[in-house]
């Protein structure tokens, strides 16, 4: 359980995509920082790693933001977008089990589970019936989470049909990565997320299975084909 982010790749990227992606995340480091978003390592310290071959990163540590220990299991309320302190950012239950939030916000340390980009995966996989491979994150809605939807949507953006995102998050919730890749890539307005409700097998006792519905949530490309 938790806010998290999945996306589905090619075993390999080859390596001009993969540059481009990271060079376009590249340009956005700066403006996120300039707008209190600091990233660093996978385990929250030192620098991201973002190169040719993978790009990797998480929150601050040691932020220095007040400790907050009622921001358990945090949600997004369903507006819920932008940056902001943990003493205004609880509005509401997530099921008796969490707390839904107004903004991204952290508990006292602003990392939480390291987001990870490779250009090549380990071999030692199994694609699905599409020949992806499926990774997610984890990102607790912390404020590092607008630095995780900006690289899946830059890497949609150049890998197209082979970069297939799904999210918790609604489209509120990506507004902040459009807004940024708007500003400094010129395509961010182009995106958004489409919902839809599918059915999932679900496997109960006996080895039975039930089919249950959710709700899928889907970062889809949708500039007009002249653009393109």
């Amino acid at each position: 359980m938790g806010y998290t982010h999945y996306w589905y790749r090619p075993l390999t990227i080859n390596d001009t995509v993969f540059h481009a992606v990271s060079e376009d995340f590249g340009k956005i480091v700066l403006p996120l920082s300039d707008a209190g978003i600091e990233l660093a390592g996978g385990l929250g310290q030192g620098p991201p790693e973002i190169t040719d071959q993978v790009i990797a990163f998480n929150g601050v540590d040691e932020c220095g933001h007040p400790p907050a220990e009622d921001l358990v299991i945090p949600y997004p309320s369903e507006q819920a977008q932008g940056v902001g302190p943990s003493s205004t950012a609880i509005d509401g239950s997530f099921y008796g089990l969490g707390v839904t939030i107004k903004h991204r916000c952290c508990n006292g340390r602003c990392s939480f589970e390291t987001f990870r980009i490779e250009k090549q995966l380990p071999p030692n996989q199994t694609p699905d019936e599409n020949g992806l491979y499926c990774e997610y994150a984890k990102t607790g809605f912390r404020p590092y989470d607008v630095a995780v939807t900006c690289v899946l949507l830059i890497a949609k953006r150049h890998l197209r049909d082979q970069f297939i995102v799904h999210s918790n998050g609604a489209d509120a919730q990506w507004s902040d990565a459009r807004r940024f890749c708007q500003q400094v890539l010129g395509y961010g307005d182009w995106f958004g997320i489409i919902e839809e409700r599918v059915k999932e097998n679900w496997p109960g006792i006996d080895d039975s299975t039930k089919s249950r519905e959710v709700l899928l949530r889907t970062l889809e490309e949708i500039e007009p084909s002249s653009l393109a």
